[in-house]
């Protein structure tokens, strides 16, 4: 079996780290199928992304990736007020691809409190909790391909391909982490991926992130600041402000400062 290459080495680390949340290097070893002398230089890699840290004998996995059900507690305030500032910019009949993640969630339950636009509306998502909170709410499209148990998401081959083969109004995506100078991450390199195609076929992207995200270390970036029409946040911190302005991005923040 062919060795895999590096990016696709760190991406599977990462995603035996979100399954498990430590593992030793050993471990790391016979499931890339690499030297011992490999797995450490990656796990040096990620460390310096501030993505994992390491401890004796392995590693362990950072906030960053946290397993779903954690992050769904975190900024929960922000995270309504700017799921209601994201859906007050949709229009009646649009096609909105919504993102997975717990703030694309967000985003399905205020959609969910205004039914006479909800209803009007064709979505399209990989996100398995987004999909559960708008079952019956409109005209819905599930992507389908692998489940990625750490964002309930449903990424892979099958699901770029599908995504890859519609159209869209607005896409509404999130993301791990804004890095002013990469621009925006994701933690998953293949989820990544689906993220770049998407916005290659949306009219126009608009990101869902509240202020947390500005400034973190990311892995896989998916697309630059001004590849976004908008940023919709819960605030935004001043230079956040500042270097989203010269890319040409709207920032929105949800306490009505715009």
């Amino acid at each position: 079996m062919t060795a895999p290459l590096a990016e696709e080495r760190l991406t599977r680390i990462l995603d035996l780290l979100a399954r498990q949340g430590t593992a030793r290097t050993t471990t790391i070893t016979e499931h890339l199928g690499v030297s011992g002398a490999t797995a450490r230089r990656d796990l040096d890699v990620l460390a310096s992304r501030g993505l994992v840290r390491k401890v004796h004998g392995g590693a362990a996995l950072v906030h960053q990736d946290q397993g779903y059900r954690d992050r769904q507690s975190l900024e929960r305030g922000g995270k309504t007020r700017l799921a209601q500032a994201a859906v007050s910019r949709l229009r009646p009949g649009q096609t909105v691809y919504l993102d997975a993640g717990t703030t694309a969630r967000h985003v399905a339950q205020a959609l969910r409190a205004v039914p006479h636009l909800t209803r009007t509306l064709r979505v399209v998502t990989h996100g398995i909790d987004v999909a559960y909170e708008l079952n019956g709410e409109c005209s819905l499209y599930v992507v389908g391909g692998e489940v990625y148990g750490s964002t309930f998401s449903v990424t892979g081959p099958d699901a770029l391909a599908t995504v890859s083969r519609y159209a869209y109004d607005v896409f509404l995506v999130g993301c791990t982490s804004i890095d002013p100078e990469r621009g925006l991450t994701n933690s998953n390199l293949v989820e990544a991926q689906q993220k770049t195609a998407i916005m290659r076929r949306a009219r126009e992207s608009v990101l869902i992130a509240d202020h947390s995200k500005w400034n973190q270390a990311g892995f896989a970036t998916f697309a630059p600041l001004g590849d976004v029409r908008a940023w919709v946040t819960d605030h935004a911190p001043p230079e956040a402000r500042g270097v989203f302005g010269a890319a040409g991005v709207e920032v929105v923040e949800a306490d009505g400062r715009d």
